[in-house]
């Protein structure tokens, strides 16, 4: 995936200054402050993750996101939290002030060595009993990040940061693709993917949509051709969108293409 400004500032936001990544980012930066991808493969190297060629096609900042994430899984907790507990007096200011928020925002050990889908599965569950408590309606916050994140890393896809292109993704031919999801649960397991807006005015080539279950599992993923999404796309005058079904007849259409195993790779890739 290409990440945006908006996702690369939230994401730094809410984990920057943990003590993995005040302990990771003076390794995979230069002097002048930016990432360098060789020092950062080299770090993972070490740890036996051996994955640079595999992930090469992908963007600067997702390349490092998934790294990342796989380094959280195999660093030993002690080994980072004592570097960050050790470093010198004399840093700088501004580091100091990270390692004083590192200690206030320290994760329990759960959620730093956990993967990526018992992340999703324990936010399922935390946002299953906010719903039940009346203090949130829904449940579905990262389903479409994760959902562009699983295609772009599947196919390579680079991702628009302007939803207002009508698409979100293109590959490397130029071509469009508008990708959505849904999260069938047993309170609901309707297929119906959110609003597709601007239908008549060609901002897409292909729809890429996942089904995820409960446990945010991939269960069925495809590619459609847009004019299969205008023939069974449905009018919504009063949203000024149109409604798409994503029940299994989808597949059977001409130019559909099933991409259920590359998005259950990607999924365990990352």
């Amino acid at each position: 995936m290409q990440i945006t400004s908006e996702q690369r500032d939230a994401w730094l936001k809410n984990t920057a200054h943990s003590p993995f990544n005040v302990w990771l980012e003076p390794q995979v930066r230069g002097s002048d402050g930016q990432l360098n991808l060789d020092r950062l493969y080299d770090v993972a190297m070490r740890y036996g993750i051996d994955r640079q060629a595999r992930y090469s096609y992908l963007n600067t900042g997702q390349q490092r996101m998934i790294i990342g994430n796989m380094l959280r899984r195999v660093v030993p907790a002690q080994e980072y939290e004592i570097a960050v507990a050790v470093l010198p007096v004399a840093v700088s200011l501004e580091a100091t002030k990270i390692v004083e928020q590192a200690t206030v925002l320290s994760r329990p050990e759960i959620i730093r060595t956990a993967g990526v889908t018992d992340l999703l599965i324990l936010h399922s569950q935390i946002m299953d009993e906010l719903r039940d408590r009346e203090i949130v309606r829904t449940a579905n916050a990262p389903l479409g990040d994760y959902a562009e994140l699983l295609f772009a890393t599947a196919f390579g896809w680079s991702l628009e940061s302007n939803s207002s292109t009508g698409h979100d993704a293109k590959d490397a031919a130029g071509v469009r693709y508008q990708i959505k999801s849904r999260r069938t649960t047993p309170r609901n397991a309707s297929r119906q993917l959110s609003a597709i807006r601007r239908l008549p005015d060609n901002t897409f080539d292909f729809l890429a949509a996942v089904l995820f279950n409960e446990s945010y599992r991939v269960t069925r993923a495809i590619v459609i051709p847009r004019e299969v999404v205008v023939r069974r796309a449905k009018r919504v005058e009063h949203t000024n969108s149109w409604r798409f079904m994503l029940d299994d007849k989808v597949w059977a259409d001409e130019g559909a293409r099933d991409v259920t195993a590359a998005l259950l790779s990607a999924a365990a890739a990352i």
